[in-house]
């Protein structure tokens, strides 16, 4: 098929993702001549490949050509909002999912991947709706069923989402992707038999990057050796590799041209997270909004998951704007930052829910920082720096792709705890038994984690853990995390499980009934690590030589704590058996924790916003040098 010299307007408009116009102009390139059906199918054929190898803006360029001279060409419709939704265009994407739809409209293919636009959008209700229509049809289709677990994940919902993912493993076994997917909801259950019978690493290393950033934060967990450790840090390095690959030249060319105006007083901060909301990220960056001076610092916040409530309001009171761009492509926020002529960019969310890492391969802003997210590397190359402590920093930056900033505070700054009391007489003293505990996530959970705890624990006659989350509600979590004590020989009703929630009862308050709490490892505590000390319960911590090895170690250094942190699972041990010994230390420090961390840099608000001043006020200075 000829298809002529592209004229200006049809290049620029695919360049901008104006997708309508694109299609129109090329139309009109082509308006007169008349194409066989095999040509048509020729360049489908063609755009089904491109999108297949993701090369997403020369996959749109040929759908909007083929759409330009098929209009009504169903799969090519479908398969275009597939390709926008690579590029973050969901909007688009979902407008040319219901065109698909509206000709087809019990495709079992066009409901799941419009369930799939709709999750992105963050609508999921509507996401749910459109993977039980598919599941009506076919119950055992593969990816609707690993899409309805992911659904059922975000409403916490843990039996379900593992029942789904298993349905969907099982109705597609040789689908690497869906059992990437599936190592989420092993973790989230503690599926510990199923998870040793997969080589993850080389599952991980075996898919393209572009596929398997979702499963970086479970990754961590595994990354415990200093070989897994160098295996996940070359898996980022790839997929922020693939990232930078799909930036337009003359965007990145632009800039890295981009500098800091040092002429300017007002240096223009801006953060890119999913959590101006009531979140621990919120609270640790909003001294930063509350103390800064404005005359001198202007922040920005590009949020990229909505979520409506006092904390959002009290950010948009405070930021010069927080803008809502959770459906805007890489470009579309590239764009809306650079408008905003920012000067120094955070991403706040890393790895994790509503990420928009990807962006800052585009570079929008002179200075690029990671930040609280994701304890670890973004692979990004354009992401100039990762904000750290002198306890934080791996023991070899070699495992980090950016710089390390180092800051002479905490990276954190933990204001605003809830003043809930400390019970004066120590729980063993009240039960009669020593009780450990632990409000760690579970997914945090790995088989030597338990096999540590259950090593004090024997040593400790009569005690019991208890643990603490909404998860325990997982009829399969409790039954996965019992067995695996009892493989360690202790025994199931020594293990109490609590969902403080259902109880309406405050987390915090539950550390009353805490003796000592035990830490995860390799990914470690961080605001329950705090919280544990707020309360007046001492941690027993293991630290090793990367940034999740480091989190709880920090902040027990910071805290001058150093005797509570191993560098061994014996030692672990030691310290926690020594300190279960010292009941007149526990007593003491049951009172004194709270005022100590009060006094410490952990809650130093002035001080972590003026060492923050300082460490941007060198940035500006060494900017463009």
């Amino acid at each position: 098929m000829q298809q002529g010299n592209q004229p200006n307007g049809a290049a620029e408009a695919v360049k901008q993702g104006l997708w309508d116009e694109a299609i129109q102009r090329f139309s009109e390139l082509t308006r007169g001549q008349s194409f066989s059906r095999q040509e048509i199918n020729q360049l489908f054929i063609k755009a089904a490949k491109e999108a297949e190898a993701y090369r997403n803006l020369s996959s749109a360029e040929l759908h909007c050509r083929l759409l330009a001279i098929a209009p009504n060409h169903s799969e090519g419709i479908r398969n275009f909002s597939v390709v926008l939704k690579r590029l973050g265009d969901y909007t688009n994407a979902e407008k040319y999912l219901r065109r698909y739809l509206s000709r087809r409209p019990s495709c079992i293919h066009g409901l799941n991947s419009l369930g799939t636009v709709l999750s992105d959008m963050g609508r999921h209700p509507e996401a749910v709706e459109a993977y039980e229509r598919v599941l009506v049809q076919n119950p055992d289709h593969a990816p609707a069923n690993a899409n309805l677990a992911n659904e059922y994940h975000l409403m916490a919902n843990i039996d379900k989402a593992y029942e789904h993912s298993c349905r969907a493993v099982a109705g597609d076994p040789t689908s690497d992707n869906l059992w990437l997917g599936h190592l989420t909801h092993l973790r989230r259950v503690c599926d510990y038999a199923r998870l040793r019978r997969i080589d993850w690493w080389k599952l991980l290393e075996k898919l393209p990057p572009e596929s398997i950033s979702s499963t970086f934060l479970q990754t961590l967990v595994l990354a415990e050796e200093r070989d897994e450790q160098d295996r996940l840090r070359s898996l980022i390095n790839s997929w922020g590799d693939s990232k930078k690959s799909e930036v337009n030249d003359r965007y990145l060319k632009e800039g890295r041209e981009l500098v800091i105006d040092k002429t300017q007083t007002n240096l223009k901060i801006g953060f890119v997270s999913a959590d101006f909301c009531n979140h621990s990220v919120a609270r640790f960056i909003w001294p930063l909004f509350e103390r800064l001076d404005r005359d001198e610092f202007s922040l920005f916040g590009y949020c990229t998951y909505t979520v409506r409530d006092e904390w959002r309001d009290k950010f948009e009171e405070r930021a010069e704007s927080i803008k809502d761009v959770a459906e805007m492509s890489p470009l579309e926020l590239c764009n809306l930052i650079r408008a905003d002529r920012i000067d120094i960019l955070f991403d706040l969310t890393g790895f994790t829910r509503g990420s928009r890492t990807q962006v800052f391969a585009w570079r929008p802003a002179p200075v690029q920082i990671s930040w609280l997210g994701f304890p670890g590397t973004t692979g990004i190359e354009e992401m100039d720096y990762i904000l750290l402590d002198k306890y934080l920093k791996p023991k070899d930056e070699g495992l980090i792709r950016e710089k390390p900033l180092l800051t002479n505070a905490s990276t954190v700054c933990f204001s605003g705890i809830d003043e809930i009391p400390i019970t004066e007489i120590l729980p063993e003293e009240v039960r009669g038994y020593f009780t450990f505990g632990s409000l760690n996530n579970p997914y945090k959970f790995t088989e030597r984690t338990i096999a540590r705890w259950a090593r004090v624990m024997e040593n400790v006659e009569n005690s019991k853990i208890l643990l603490v989350r909404r998860e325990y509600e997982s009829y399969y979590l409790r039954k996965n995390i019992t067995d695996m004590f009892g493989e360690f020989g202790v025994s199931s009703e020594r293990i109490v499980y609590y969902n403080n929630r259902k109880a309406g009862r405050h987390y915090l308050d539950c550390y009353n009934e805490v003796d000592m709490s035990l830490d995860t490892y390799p990914v470690t505590g961080g605001t329950t690590t705090i919280d544990a000390l707020w309360m007046g319960v001492p941690v027993i911590a293991l630290e090793g030589t990367n940034i999740h090895q480091r989190v709880s170690s920090s902040i027990l250094r910071h805290m001058k704590l150093d005797s509570w942190i191993a560098e061994s699972d014996q030692d672990f041990i030691i310290k926690a058996l020594d300190l279960c010994n010292d009941r007149e230390l526990r007593r003491v420090k049951r009172q004194q924790l709270r005022v100590e961390l009060q006094e410490s840099v952990l809650c130093n608000t002035e001080q972590f916003c003026k060492e923050f001043a300082a460490t941007m006020r060198s940035l500006k200075e060494k900017s463009n040098k």
